[in-house]
């Protein structure tokens, strides 16, 4: 019975398993895209599909401890209400604005686009005569070069450094004095370099164009000219003309687009460094090609080698897109050179296969196959035949295959034979072989290099495709946005091929800022409901709103369809019409099916209108996209009241009574305006000429002008206006600063406008560069009219530590006051309120929150987290920013994800860096309260219900026992989702993302991941403004808190500047490299500075740390002997038995040896005195020393105890905002290795790492290893405790002594004692 029941059980598991695993793995194979989990019907089967409970039913809901969440709900409403109307000044706000006078007008895109494509095609029309004049002057420097050399060189690693200067503009060390040269390592003799003439021509663009990045010839000899020059910093100087601008040089004399197959030689007959060689050369090809060209990557050994196993890249050609490139260079740098003869016939025979269907596809003229060998054959007889092959697959196509081969070849070997091998492949040399040709058309013949020397590749490469064509363009040639290594900053080339005779004789170029010519794009004024963008004739985009700012650009960008961002049915037609046609107009409809009276019926309603423009002159179109239909817009008339204002370069013209608010240079006695590039006609120019004080004053003067006879120094129509109306906001909040029970929690409050006008109070100094219709709070307030909206935690750039945003938007004015959320908005106000104080807010409201076992929080519509007792902890682990649901409380999110209709997760595809974003949104018109369901999680009685008004959901658990099985899956080393492949409903994952998987055959995104959204921009990171320390230095803070009078946790909570210490840092790490904290006996309340996060001791974020001393007396008071002399005592008696011990083993071991005083010559000799016991190690730990095993020379280089084999987060340090914790259980998942015998190694064996000052001894991180994730769908077991951090579970194939053990704690070892002579 037994034995039958033991079998049933098995069969039970395994089916259980089986079951699970098809769960986990059983789903889409393909990926997931937002249409179907938006659809309908689509949703339904997705509910069945991914184990939503069949019965929904949700337990009754009942008080906990006689507190209605849903009354309490409503009390929070109601003060984040009065909060948002009086603290942040909405309903003033709100009442000035409906009292100011309107003029309507009527709303003329057309107009706006032909005045935006003229200035754009202004800027692009003064570069291109730029780079035409510099041609024109290059091409008659080479006639004169002709007839009187002109060669002199100034090599730009050798610029004095004296001769250099930091450039604001340039973000390194140039001279505007020079040009200098960037130069190959073999310049042949009398090579054309017109740098010393440039000079001047050069200087004098750049004093009519300030604009102006670099400016360059590249001859066809490699000689590049730069200016102004530089010893380029920021790579190896000489080796900087290897990678400048090569891909330009190549683009500009080979534009067309180019069909290659690249074939490597990784066989036996190459050494190891032609193996390297011939990397290297196949590296420089890839990184040479554009993405209109298509290329495939080849290895060659007795076999073919493709970078992929698919028909795709086996058997056709491939888009040289960025991901083209990466790909191809990492299977590249994987060949590794194999132990059999190259199969140099195969080698070709598939080359043409390759190529010859890629230019049957896209009817090309002419293909080139690039082979790369040491070109050693296995017998003489073998040319025959890769000639035979060549002759009968090129005569197939007619001979228009061109072949260049490199031959990689050694100093110290013989190799006349394999250069004229590869030589006769080159110019297919059938005649030398007898081998006929199987086509009348005449050969094109390539050429050959040898290399011995990767120091000039690039020059090398940009030869190769000369035999393609035999004229070269003489037309502009525009590069697609890149980043510039030098700068950092998005860039755009404009180069012309310079030519004498029709040949060329080298590339002239100028390198522009984005940030420039898109400008107008960028801050296209987004109060009338629509954007601007541009694209290319090719339809990548250059300029979107989803797109980060040019100036805060700092990744290289993925070029894109514009189809990607208008991703919409019917824009494939308007895309098309765009490309075509130079300018035009389309209107799109989207059908919406309603019921009505039972019947199903369509309709086509407005989605948007496109109107378009080709700039003349470039390949480049804008377009405007108008959201709404309207006749008419009304803007803020002239009438309005311009009173006195502080512009906030308080530092250039001073302000009054200046102070220190936190880390900002401010004062209190008026508010400041900050106004952004968006407000000016010209924001590039704001940004990079710099402000002075003539400047400032004229600002002023225009906008205090009540005359309106003072001339507009270079602001935008409305910026006047909207600065005159948000003028009348500033008493009250002086007011609400002197008198208001937050003003020790409120860091700032301010309003913005759509034109970039920014008013804040305290009023202070802002970086120009910021942008405060970017920001979070503004964006959520404007996608949300009518609603008090907080943002989740950040840290604020300021020095108030991390702060949460609460926003409202503000409409037009109506002169009855009545508002709808279709009304317009002109208008953003906010208010920056420390974090501790909504947990503060949640304590004063909900007593029961305090009580033992219950927990409150507060999260927004995404899911993260604006309250929670675990913020507001002192564990030293870095920021609390974007803590989400899932990772804080998995409980609660499991049983929450299968209420339908409440929460959803939802897809986008961020094409900036090709990903796919996972990520929740919560419906904020919930009604109801949520609880456990019936069939759910019960071990954490939870209740959740939305905040009316807010997007904010009040959330209350009452915690019944200590384990629970449940958790939500997060990666540990990055943001990558455990399963790309499956997104259910109702599987818990923390926000993360997946790769957006390309199409290789034709670059494009696989149509399964084409109809998702695109994400929104992303966050731009604010910078404090820099202040001379003279001006700063003596000023004392704007308002003095004193935190030491705060003497509880909860007066102390939220408190601007203050932190309640309650552990104390420096105390050592545990096993698994977390930072130890001891509690202090006795917390208290005290700056920031002093223990950021609740932890003495810890670092800031913002670099500073004070060193606090804890008194004596805060300390345990013990009384002890003294412990020098008993110390001593019991080290010399241990020093004698060890001794003793030692002695009598050596003689009952090893009769031949005898006690010595020295060594014997080896001195990492390790004892061998157990060889013959056979004694199981005892692991120790406890945490303890052994000081007097320390003081031996062969001390232990490795810990006992379990160590982390992942990083270790420093106290205080960054970290990755969540993501790397598997919740609930922090670092559990962390990679350990098994406890270790501390006395076995020798010394050698582990060298000590970084010294870290701690208590503990620490051993240094063993090397990277690929840290273990857990895919298990089983979750583990999770013990929940109250507020307290939830401890980590311990390995069970350890063995873990407990700490609290009353037997004494002991260590076997070997030990070699050394008798010291005392002579």
């Amino acid at each position: 019975m037994a034995t039958s029941m033991g079998h049933s059980f098995s069969l039970f598991c395994l089916l259980f398993l089986l079951s699970l695993m098809c769960f986990v793995h059983c789903g889409n194979a393909g990926g997931l895209n937002l249409k179907q989990l938006q659809d309908g019907e689509s949703l339904t089967k997705l509910y069945a599909i991914d184990g939503y409970f069949t019965d929904q039913e949700q337990e009754k809901v009942e008080p906990f401890g006689g507190i209605s969440i849903k009354t309490e709900a409503k009390k929070l409403a109601a003060t984040l209400r009065w909060i948002s109307n009086e603290e942040v000044g909405y309903i003033k706000m709100q009442t000035l604005y409906d009292k100011l006078p309107y003029r309507s007008q009527p709303a003329d895109y057309r107009n706006t686009l032909k005045d935006m494509t003229e200035r754009v095609k202004q800027r692009f029309r003064d570069y291109l005569q730029i780079v035409k004049t510099n041609k024109i002057i290059v091409q008659n420097l080479y006639r004169f070069h002709t007839k009187q050399p002109i060669t002199r060189q100034f090599d730009c690693c050798h610029l004095n450094a004296t001769d250099l200067r930091s450039d604001k503009e340039y973000r390194c060390q140039i001279t505007r004095q020079t040009t200098c040269d960037l130069l190959p390592y073999y310049v042949p003799t009398g090579s054309f370099n017109p740098g010393r003439n440039l000079t001047e021509v050069w200087k004098s663009n750049m004093k009519f164009f300030p604009s102006l990045k670099w400016q360059y010839f590249i001859s066809i000899d490699g000689v590049h000219n730069e200016y102004p020059g530089s010893t380029f910093q920021w790579g190896n100087c000489p080796t900087m003309h290897d990678v400048r601008h090569r891909d330009v040089y190549v683009s500009t004399l080979q534009p067309q687009s180019k069909h290659v197959v690249i074939l490597i030689d990784h066989g036996i007959s190459l050494s190891p460094s032609q193996m390297r060689t011939a990397k290297s050369i196949a590296r420089n090809l890839i990184m040479s090609f554009s993405e209109e060209d298509r290329i495939a990557v080849v290895g060659l050994a007795s076999d073919v080698t493709y970078a992929r196993d698919d028909n795709c890249v086996k058997n056709s050609l491939v888009p040289m897109t960025m991901e083209s490139k990466f790909f191809f260079s990492r299977f590249i740098d994987n060949l590794i050179k194999e132990d059999v003869a190259t199969n140099h016939s195969l080698g070709f025979q598939r080359a043409f296969k390759m190529i010859g269907s890629s230019l049957q596809q896209f009817n090309k003229e002419e293909g080139m196959v690039i082979y790369i060998s040491r070109g050693l054959l296995s017998s003489l007889t073998d040319a025959k035949d890769v000639m035979s092959t060549i002759a009968y697959y090129n005569g197939r196509m007619d001979n228009r295959i061109i072949i260049n081969t490199f031959a990689v070849i050694d100093n110290d070997k013989p190799i006349m034979y394999e250069k004229q091998f590869l030589q006769d492949i080159a110019i297919q040399n059938y005649t030398k072989y007898k081998v006929i040709s199987r086509s009348k058309s005449p050969v094109r013949a390539g050429m050959m290099v040898a290399v011995n020397d990767t120091r000039d590749l690039s020059l090398m490469v940009g030869r190769f495709y000369t035999p393609f064509n035999k004229t070269t363009p003489e037309d502009a040639i525009f590069s697609l946005p890149y980043i510039d290594v030098a700068d950092g900053a998005l860039t755009m080339s404009i180069s012309m091929a310079c030519l004498n005779n029709k040949r060329p004789i080298g590339v002239s170029g100028v390198d522009l800022h984005m940030e420039d010519l898109v400008q107008d794009i960028t801050y296209f004024n987004q109060a009338d409901d629509s954007y601007a963008f541009m694209i290319n004739t090719h339809g990548y985009t250059i300029m979107h709103p989803t797109f980060t700012r040019p100036v805060k650009t700092n990744i290289q960008p993925m070029h894109t369809d514009i189809w990607h961002f208008e991703n919409v049915p019917g824009f494939e037609e308007v895309r098309s019409n765009m490309l075509r046609r130079p300018e035009g107009e389309q209107t799109m409809y989207v059908t919406q099916t309603y019921n009505r009276s039972g019947s199903l019926v369509s309709q086509n309603v407005f989605h948007a209108n496109y109107i378009w423009k080709r700039v003349e002159d470039t390949p480049f179109i804008v377009a405007i996209k108008i959201l709404q239909e309207q006749d008419s817009v009304k803007h803020l008339d002239n009438h309005v009241s311009l009173p006195n204002m502080v512009y906030h370069r308080i530092d250039i013209l001073q302000a009054n009574h200046l102070c220190m608010h936190l880390k900002q240079l401010a004062t209190v006695d008026a508010s400041t305006v900050f106004l952004s590039a968006n407000s000016f006609v010209q924001p590039f120019e704001h940004l990079n000429q710099g402000v002075n004080k003539r400047m400032v004053q004229s600002y002023v003067a225009y906008l205090s002008d009540d005359t309106r006879l003072i001339s507009n120094p270079g602001f935008k129509e409305t910026v006047r206006n909207d600065v005159a109306a948000t003028a009348g906001i500033e008493k009250v909040w002086m007011q609400r600063f002197k008198v208001s029970d937050m003003r020790n929690y409120v860091v700032r409050r301010y309003v913005t406008t759509p034109s970039g006008v920014f008013r804040s109070y305290p009023g202070a100094l802002f970086h120009e560069t910021y942008d405060p219709t970017k920001q979070p709070w503004y964006e959520r307030a404007m996608e949300s009219p009518g609603m008090v909206c907080l943002t989740a935690p950040y840290l604020d750039v300021g020095g108030a530590g991390y702060i949460v945003t609460i926003s409202h938007s503000v409409y037009e004015g109506h002169p009855q006051s009545l508002h709808s959320t279709a009304d317009k908005l002109v208008a953003v106000m906010g208010m920056d309120v420390t974090l501790g104080y909504f947990y503060k807010m949640v304590l004063d409201h909900i007593s029961i929150c305090k009580a033992h076992g219950m927990r409150c929080f507060l999260i927004n519509d995404d899911g993260y987290m604006v309250a929670h007792p675990s913020l507001i902890e002192p564990d030293g682990r870095g920021p609390v920013e974007e803590q989400h649901v899932t990772h804080k409380e998995p409980l609660v999110a499991n049983d929450i994800l299968n209420h339908r209709h409440f929460v959803h997760k939802q897809l986008c595809n961020r094409y900036n860096d090709r990903t796919i974003q996972r990520f929740y949104t919560f419906n904020t018109s919930l009604d109801e309260v949520l609880t456990n369901l019936v069939h759910g999680e019960h071990c954490a009685r939870y209740q959740i219900v939305a905040v009316p008004g807010t997007n904010l959901f009040l959330g209350m658990i009452n915690q019944t026992c200590d384990i629970a099985s449940a958790f939500c899956p997060c990666s540990m080393v990055d943001r990558l989702c455990l399963n790309c492949n499956r997104m259910g409903q109702v599987e818990c994952e923390c926000p993360c993302e997946c790769p957006l998987a390309m199409d290789f055959c034709n670059g494009d995104l696989l149509k399964s991941e084409d109809m998702n959204p695109s994400c929104s921009r992303a966050l731009e990171r604010e910078e404090l403004a820099p202040v001379s320390l003279g001006l700063t230095t003596g000023l004392g803070q704007c308002q003095n808190i004193d935190c030491d009078s705060k003497t509880t946790h909860l007066d102390c909570l939220g408190v601007l500047g203050c932190e309640w210490c309650q552990v104390k840092s420096g105390e050592g790490y545990t096993k698994e490299g977390v930072e130890i904290h001891k509690p202090l006996p006795r917390p208290f309340c005290a700056a920031q500075a002093t223990c950021f996060g609740g932890v003495v001791g810890a670092p800031t974020p913002y670099g500073d740390r004070a060193i606090l001393t804890i008194d004596a007396d805060e300390e345990p008071e013990t009384k002890s002997a003294p412990v020098g002399p008993v110390a001593g005592g019991i080290m010399g008696c241990f020093l004698m038995l060890a001794l003793a011990v030692y002695c009598y083993r050596h003689r009952v071991h090893r009769n031949s040896l005898q006690c010595m005083d020295t060594l014997p010559e080896n001195p990492n000799r390790n004892s061998q005195f157990y060889e013959t016991d056979d004694i199981d190690p005892i692991e120790d730990n406890n945490g303890h020393t052994n000081f007097v095993l320390a003081t031996f020379e062969n001390p232990a280089s490795i810990s006992p105890y379990r160590v982390n084999t992942s990083y270790r987060r420093p106290a205080g340090g960054d970290s990755d905002h969540g993501y790397s914790t598997m919740t609930p259980h922090d670092d559990s998942e962390h990679a350990s290795l098994p406890c270790l015998e501390p006395l076995i190694a020798g010394k050698d064996r582990y060298k000590p790492g970084v010294h870290t000052p701690s208590k503990t001894p620490i051993i240094p991180p063993p090397p990277s290893v690929a840290s273990r994730r857990s895919r298990s769908p089983t979750p583990p077991q999770t013990r929940i405790s109250g507020y307290q951090p939830i401890m980590e579970q311990t390995d069970p194939s350890q063995t873990v002594l407990d700490i609290q053990s009353e037997h004494p704690h002991n260590i076997l070892a070997n030990v070699q004692v050394h008798m010291v002579d005392s002579h």
